[in-house]
């Protein structure tokens, strides 16, 4: 008698397909470069706020 993983179909030994795709994750290079792209718009927005502040007065 053959040993099969759970799941499998019994006549062919392959499991049985999902009717929605896996969700799709992104690769961890997009985060950082995500996470650079905000930290430098925030350090822009704060430096732009003090140089406002420095014109003004």
């Amino acid at each position: 008698m053959e040993h099969r993983a759970p799941g499998t179909d019994s006549a062919t030994g392959v499991p049985p397909q999902s009717s929605s795709p896996a969700p799709r994750h992104e690769d961890r290079n997009v985060w950082v470069l995500t996470a650079y792209g905000i930290s430098g718009l925030v350090l822009f927005g704060v430096l732009a706020y003090y140089f406002v502040q420095y014109v003004a007065d």
